[in-house]
């Protein structure tokens, strides 16, 4: 009896094995292994991989505020209107401008208060090359902004401009703010063409690139001007030849400090002249040669070069039409440039 109640629990256990073997079979892939030193079987689990869901994270929308800050300014620059209401007279260098330039600012809703508007100034000079300067101003609860500029040391026939001071370096932003832009003129004249104004040292050349006589159309151009000059006392057409110091040290020794300034000039052939048969004229081009140069001590106080060209029925027409052109331009730079 007891030996059949073993016999049965035994049985029990080893179908409770079984069955928890099978069950493990199902959860997992098994591999045989047979060992070829031994009776023994090795099992080997293979555990199932599990594969990774990657969740893309969602897309977030942000306002782009500076683009929409940048339409805004556009369609607000768009609608304003820039305009000069005052500016100062013409000065003379190293003199205090008499008044300022007064800017008013309106738009589609009126004046545009505490607006910025940015003005550029000519602020110095290196013979003809002028370097400009930028300030920022806002306008008043009138839409206005008043700028009074210093003094200038040195003479320029220039402008000074106005114009809504860009939020961004953009270029559609900073064009738009250039479209608004609006220009005054800004005029210094030399003071060394006030008493006791200068003489001239300048001589017309011929085609061979010889020196004639002292050039007329300049002197009456600038006394045209109300410029007072005469010519250098020295007719020596040696001193081209010559640095600027020893024509400057000439004058000074016959007359010292009674003028301001002296004028060192050539009006030359660029090119010989060209005569059209067909067309019975004849084109003459010329260049123009500038120094000014300080009486009181020599130093060079500017320098420029341009050319011109004239077309007439002659040869000599067209040289007299010429020189008168260079002369012209040749006064306005002695004035606005020395």
């Amino acid at each position: 009896m007891w030996k059949k109640k073993m016999k049965k629990a035994k049985i029990t256990e080893l179908l409770f094995i079984g069955a928890s073997l099978s069950i493990l079979a199902s959860c997992a892939t098994t591999k045989v292994v047979e060992n070829t030193d031994s009776s023994a079987t090795i099992i080997e689990e293979e555990i199932p991989v599990v594969e990774k869901v990657r969740k893309e994270p969602k897309q977030i929308s942000v306002q782009n505020t500076s683009n929409q800050q940048e339409i805004a300014f556009k369609e607000l620059v768009d609608s304003l209107e820039l305009k000069v209401t005052s500016r100062p007279k013409t000065v003379y260098s190293n003199k205090n401008f008499d008044s300022p330039y007064i800017v008013t600012v309106t738009g589609k809703d009126g004046p545009a208060k505490d607006l910025d508007i940015t003005v550029s100034y000519p602020s110095s000079r290196t013979n003809d090359t002028i370097t400009f300067n930028n300030i920022q101003l806002k306008t008043d609860s009138e839409g206005k902004i008043t700028f009074k500029p210093e003094k200038s040391s040195f003479a320029v026939k220039s402008e000074v401009t106005f114009y809504p001071t860009p939020i961004s370096s953009n270029s559609n932003i900073v064009q738009a703010s250039y479209n608004a832009a609006v220009k005054a003129p800004y005029v210094v004249k030399s003071s060394y063409v006030t008493y006791p104004y200068g003489i001239l040292y300048v001589y017309d050349f011929n085609e061979k690139g010889r020196p004639t006589t002292n050039n007329f159309t300049l002197l009456q151009s600038l006394r045209n001007a109300g410029v007072s000059v005469g010519n250098s006392p020295i007719s020596d057409t040696s001193y081209f030849n010559k640095p600027v110091s020893e024509l400057y040290a000439a004058n000074h020794n016959i007359v010292g400090n009674m003028y301001n300034f002296l004028v060192i000039g050539s009006f030359k052939y660029a090119e010989p002249a060209v005569e059209d048969a067909e067309k019975s004229t004849a084109t003459v081009k010329l260049v123009a040669d500038i120094t000014c140069v300080d009486m009181k001590n020599g130093n060079v106080i500017y320098k420029t070069s341009f050319e011109e060209s004239a077309t007439d029925k002659t040869k000599w027409n067209a040289e007299q039409k010429c020189r008168k052109l260079l002369a012209e331009k040749a006064t306005d730079a002695i004035i606005y440039g020395m």
